[in-house]
Order: C-alpha cells, then structure tokens, then sequence
C-alpha cells in the first residue's frame, strides 16, 4: 500500500546543542506527513513522527489505524528498538527496512532532507529547539503546498494528493 519513510538528521543550536529531526515521507507523492523535533534522538521521539503522520493520514491514532502500511526505515538505533516496533505494529504498520550503503532504497526521505537543509539548516545560527521546531514547521508547510515535485508531474505534494483524490471520486461516481 504506502510506504511512510522515516529518518532523521541532527541540527545544532546555541542553547539547546544538537537536536534531532525525525521525519516522515508519503513514498508515491513525496508529502511530509509527520515531524518530531527532539533534544534526544531516542525511539519515543521516531515514534511521534510516525504518530504524527498516522494522524494527518488516517485521521486517528487508534489501534489498527494504520493497517496495510509498510514503514520504510533505515537501521538507525531508534528505528530498531522494541517500542518503535511494538507502536507501529500497534498501528497497523509492517517494518520495511532500507538495504544497508544504498540510501536510495530510501530516497524520498533523503531528499526531503537534503532539501530542508539546503532550505532551513545550512548557513543559519538556531538559538533553542523551539526556533528549529518553527522553521521546521514552516518549511513543511510551504514544501506540502508549494514546492514543485518532479515525479509528481512538477505539482507540488498537496496538488497531488487533491488530484489522485478528485480521480478516486470520480471513478468512484
């Protein structure tokens, strides 16, 4: 069915020192569904990323909320702990893991990152979490709604879930 791609980069601010960004991509139109923005890069904060998505997509966090879906996740420790597997299989999820040295077995989710930090990282001085956590806010909300995505046909993430919605409905008709 889907695959959601979660990963996570660190970013470094004057107060706070690193935190961490974890992340979550729709595979088949490269919507940022779900962000955690966390002081420690632990399995608790992979999962609210994960649970974040879940909400947006499903519109509950419930058990079996999201059943068929096929999580996509490197071999990161987070990734790797019993709670993160028992909260997506709790969800409905099935682990599916990136083939170790290829990144691009989970280049959705690189890119969006790559992105970001091309966007919203590089080259800016972040005081505390809270400035990284409104960047990141922000940054998403303009990469859903404006940013030109080329395997979607150059539309951007939200024009083409609004689109495969509008073709459901009218098959649907």
């Amino acid at each position: 069915m889907k695959f959601l791609r979660p990963t996570h980069p660190q970013i470094l601010t004057v107060q706070d020192g690193k935190v961490w960004l974890f992340g979550v991509t729709e595979h088949w139109n490269a919507e940022a569904l779900g962000w955690h923005v966390a002081k420690r890069g632990d399995r608790y904060a992979a999962a609210q990323a994960v649970s974040m998505a879940v909400r947006k997509v499903f519109g509950h966090i419930s058990p079996s909320a999201a059943r068929g879906v096929a999580l996509r996740h490197d071999y990161g420790s987070a990734f790797l702990t019993g709670h993160f597997h028992n909260q997506i299989r709790f969800w409905g999820m099935t682990p599916s893991y990136a083939f170790v040295g290829e990144p691009e077995t989970n280049g959705v989710i690189e890119r969006f990152f790559r992105t970001l930090k091309e966007q919203i990282v590089h080259g800016r001085i972040y005081r505390t979490i809270d400035e990284v956590r409104d960047a990141v806010r922000d940054f998403v909300a303009r990469y859903n709604a404006e940013w030109l995505i080329e395997k979607n046909g150059l539309r951007s993430p939200n024009d083409t879930r609004a689109a495969w919605y509008q073709t459901a409905i009218g098959a649907a008709a």
